[in-house]
């Protein structure tokens, strides 16, 4: 039998230091991963299009991904690329020790050479230099003129003036001399990773805090399945993960067996009891209050807005948030603007959100962070508007406050407070179809804007308007609930 030429990815290694179990499933049962959610594959393609447009840091470089089929045919066409002292290759591929890489860019300079490894991020994270110092440590065990690795994430302060600087647009870090002082304990943490795929049994790992950091499990469904059930503690909301592991560590399963004496906040048992008694917490001293916040002429608001990793409209930074449609719900009046953003609207975007509110007393927000910092933004780019956004801001009455203060609560929603959920269980008329998120809408928006079919054009413009359009009216209607619960 031929010995296969690696067995750990680099992102199987990660799995490895996050959980042994989770490992172990990515390498022998990938058919029980999760299915990738949307906003996830998007995440995903975002990557990919940074380390796509990274390559013009150094131009005309040989793409090894694009000639291969397997990784021996990825080695091997590297091998005779760096043998022929090619001067830029992109995904160059290297295995060592059984582990297998993929450099984003690799540079060959003055006899030396220099990796990048680029990611679509604003900041370095721990896990970021842990897979560049694992691409080191494969790199310099099989080239040993290796001048230096850099990790590269965009630059945030880069303002798109002009044509894009890929070498303004990204900014790079070493990590060469981090990597070298830690080659001991990748050398112990590869040789215990082979250890769990030699030994053929899964790893018997119990659920955790480890289960979300750094990142949600790929396999949480089939690890959280027994768990999970609709009576379990962590369905409960609001209370922090650390003290639901903590009970859980304790024995505690299920809502029902939770002891009240190890309920630290009263408010925490009522959330218990809403559970127990299959009845919603209603508040309505709280309800009262909130709904004597709104005066007429009332309006739901919501914006959609659009943060592309790599900057595209004029004056704007990576991963800016720039909006792009906002819309208006009022009994019987619907109203809305659209940015085609093909330049740099948001100064019209600006005149029209103080121009569609300006009639009304009081505007509803569900979770008004983003449309505060819109806001914001708008009014330090356009400080001629400031005094009119700021009073926009004073009108906003935010639903969310509602649910996070547990004035009223539903078991049913268990601890998820979105809009959706919310909507989803308590109105009747209210349904979402094509668009479920705003980042799947942020996706809609970029093909707006590539997209040459007219006809095409204003169908994806009408879905991302009718999620907007329902995020209002949904919005609107929950307000109307209370005051009929109320009354």
């Amino acid at each position: 039998m031929i010995k296969p030429l690696y067995s750990i990815s680099k992102t199987s290694f990660l799995k490895f230091e996050q959980c042994q179990k989770a490992f172990f499933l990515y390498k022998n049962h990938p058919y029980l991963r999760d299915k990738l959610s949307i906003d996830k594959q998007l995440t995903f393609k975002r990557g990919h299009d940074v380390g796509f447009f990274a390559q013009q840091l150094f131009a005309g470089g040989t793409d090894v991904s694009r000639q291969i089929k397997n990784s021996s045919e990825g080695v091997a066409i590297t091998k005779t690329l760096i043998e022929n002292k090619t001067p830029v290759v992109y995904e160059a591929t290297f295995v060592h020790n059984g582990v297998l890489i993929m450099i984003d860019i690799l540079c060959l300079v003055q006899g030396k050479y220099i990796a990048y490894e680029v990611k679509s991020s604003l900041k370095v994270s721990d896990n970021y230099v842990k897979d560049a110092c694992l691409q080191y440590y494969v790199l310099k065990n099989n080239l040993e003129n290796i001048e230096d690795f850099f990790l590269v994430t965009l630059n945030g302060d880069y303002v798109l003036d002009g044509d894009m600087d890929p070498k303004k647009l990204f900014k790079k870090r070493s990590i060469k001399k981090r990597a070298e002082e830690n080659f001991p304990f990748f050398e112990q943490r590869i040789a215990e990773a082979h250890s769990v795929l030699e030994q053929n049994i899964i790893p018997n790992v119990a659920i955790g805090k480890h289960c979300f950091k750094p990142y949600p499990c790929d396999y949480l469904g089939s690890c959280w399945k027994d768990t999970l059930t609709p009576t379990s503690i962590f369905n409960l909301p609001i209370i922090d993960k650390s003290k639901l592991f903590e009970w859980y560590e304790n024995g505690v399963r299920n809502i029902d067996e939770l002891d009240e004496k190890l309920i630290e906040k009263d408010v925490f048992k009522k959330i218990k009891n809403a559970f127990v008694n299959k009845k919603p917490i209603i508040d309505k001293d709280k309800i009262g209050n909130f709904l004597e916040k709104i005066k007429s002429p009332v309006t739901a608001m919501d914006m959609e807005i659009w943060g592309p990793a790599i900057p595209q409209i004029e004056g704007t930074k990576p991963f800016e948030q720039i909006p792009f449609l906002v819309c208006f719900y009022a009994e019987n009046k619907i109203a809305h603007f659209f940015a085609g953003n093909q330049k740099d609207d948001r100064r019209e975007f600006a005149e029209q959100l103080i121009k569609l509110s300006e009639e009304y007393a009081t505007v509803l927000v569900y979770d008004k962070t983003m449309e505060v910092l819109v806001i914001d933004n708008l009014s330090k780019n356009f400080p001629e508007y400031k005094g009119e956004l700021d009073h926009l801001k004073t009108k906003f009455v935010d639903v969310f406050d509602v649910f996070l203060s547990l004035a009223y609560y539903h078991p049913d929603f268990q601890n998820n407070f979105s809009l959706k959920s919310a909507s989803q269980f308590l109105l009747k008329d209210v349904s979402y179809s094509k668009i479920s998120s705003g980042l799947e809408a942020m996706n809609y928006y970029e093909q707006y804007r590539l997209e040459n079919n007219e006809v095409e054009k204003q169908n994806i413009k009408n879905n991302l308007i009718t999620y907007c359009d329902t995020d209002t009216f949904a919005t609107f209607k929950l307000v109307e609930f209370f005051k009929n619960m109320k009354a």
